[in-house]
């Protein structure tokens, strides 16, 4: 017998759903979409329920419809039963780990992180850009520190990660095929209800390869969407049933789907600082409807909880984090998105990255299944000790002591003067400690054969002027 789990009740009814997904479709049908390209209007000409108009289309509810019930979600196998931590969203700016100032992230930070994050189980895109190398080797560069030095990264349905050229796009599959990696593409809309020029240019060059391709969109709450968030959720669904009824009729060679990193995502704005803000209280209800609308349309839930607003390892930080991530778990999510990130997505701090994965294992601890039985009640051991007796020497103590309770690695348990004889450091000094311990016993590596393959292709984009040419502007 087990005592029941905790959960969080309420949010969006299914009847509520159900009116979003009708004016969705409505929108869909009626409104439509802005497609900038030639060649994917053309395709998209010859199906029937598909209206062109200039450069906008509008689709039929039966397309939209059999978009979603085609649409397919390829889990990972690690992800059965287990916790997941996305750890990585290729940020522009770090925090040292030697002076704890901000700088640009480079080439071995890249690396640096990437084993971090592997130590820790962790999943997703790269962590950061090396901006110590070219502009158009920097993606390239992410995806095979990625292959070479972690077991999960830019490898699965986590990933996210920019193909910014055609020719980009080329290396990094020919790289994720040497590698035996999964390679995709994603379709993101500009909202108010556009696509992205560049991301269909690219998806365009890449339909022969019979790739899978997701669409994802992030409209904003009074920005580039109406100012309540029920709407910007709307706009948001509308905006993703377009995007992949549009890829399942151009895209006949594999699968699409709604990518679930942003599956819904709706985003608030904040008027006075005029920034979009993850960590708020509005951002938090707003996960909790995506979560009620990714069981509605059987979308692998993943919350973005851990990416606060603010900008440095502190308790700012970890409130917002570790509360938008304890809510999100109640509601029923168990992947978790951005770890690692501060100043809603600016900054890329490896300390953070650390306490998220404290908070998730706290969380984890708090929502464990729990036996019930007349064994755990111990009668016999209260009845056994009496007055001025203690349990701490017991037999049943010393055996299941480390079974009853989590031992912290990070928010550790020590009194005040043991505290002071550890050196009265700061938990951000005691993450940089844990930082550089995991990247310096991390052994992960990509086999030698492997390794020299994507070298190989390396070298080789470093010297293609026409790779180089293609992230200059206006080519």
């Amino acid at each position: 017998m087990y005592i029941d789990d905790y959960t969080l009740k309420g949010g969006l009814a299914e009847k509520q759903i159900d009116l979003m997904h009708e004016k969705a479709l409505y929108l869909v049908e009626k409104v439509g979409v802005h497609i900038p390209h030639e060649g994917i209007l053309k395709l998209l000409s010859n199906y029937d329920g598909v209206k062109i108009e200039k450069d906008f289309a509008k689709f039929k509810s039966d397309l939209v419809l059999k978009a979603l019930k085609e649409a397919r979600y390829d889990l990972p196998d690690y992800a059965d039963d287990n916790w997941i931590i996305d750890a990585g969203a290729h940020q522009t700016s770090y925090y040292d780990l030697e002076t704890f100032k901000l700088r640009a992230p480079t080439s071995k930070d890249l690396i640096d992180l990437t084993k971090l994050g592997d130590a820790l189980d962790t999943v997703g895109s790269a962590p950061v850009v090396p901006l110590d190398v070219p502009i158009h080797l920097q993606w390239i560069l992410m995806h095979k520190i990625s292959y070479e030095y972690s077991r999960y990264r830019c490898n699965d349905i986590y990933e996210h990660m920019d193909k910014p050229s055609p020719q980009c796009a080329d290396y990094i599959y020919e790289m994720a095929q040497a590698a035996g990696k999964r390679f995709t593409f994603g379709v993101w809309m500009i909202s108010p209800r556009s696509f992205d020029k560049n991301g269909l240019k690219v998806a365009y060059h890449l339909l022969d390869k019979g790739i899978p391709m997701w669409v994802s969109t992030m409209p904003v709450a009074g920005v580039s969407a109406p100012i309540t968030m029920i709407s910007t959720i709307l706009q948001s669904m509308f905006e993703h049933f377009a995007g992949l009824t549009m890829l399942n009729l151009i895209n006949t060679k594999s699968y699409n789907y709604i990518s679930p990193d942003d599956a819904f995502e709706a985003d608030p704005f904040d008027m006075k600082y005029s920034t979009f803000v993850y960590g708020s209280a509005e951002y938090t209800r707003a996960t909790l409807h995506k979560i009620a609308l990714c069981k509605y349309y059987n979308i692998p839930i993943i919350a973005k909880s851990l990416n606060p607003a603010a900008k440095q390892p502190d308790a700012q930080a970890a409130f917002e984090d570790g509360a938008h991530t304890l809510i999100a778990a109640l509601a029923g999510a168990r992947a978790f998105r951005t770890g690692g990130l501060l100043a809603c997505g600016e900054i890329y701090s490896a300390e953070t990255l650390v306490i998220n994965h404290e908070i998730i294992e706290y969380i984890k601890n708090i929502l464990k299944r729990e036996a019930f039985s007349e064994k755990r009640l111990m009668i016999d051991e209260i009845e056994e000790t009496g007055p001025g007796q203690s349990f701490i020497g017991r037999k049943s103590t010393f055996e299941n002591f480390k079974k009853e309770y989590w031992e912290p690695e990070l928010f550790i348990h020590s009194n005040l003067g043991q505290w002071k004889e550890m050196g009265s450091k700061s938990v951000w000094e005691y993450a940089n400690e844990i930082v550089k311990r995991r990247i310096k016993e991390h052994t992960y590596r990509v086999d030698e054969d492997m390794r020299k393959e994507l070298d190989r292709i390396y070298e080789r984009a470093k010297r293609d002027t026409q790779l180089e040419d293609s992230f200059k502007f206006g080519k």
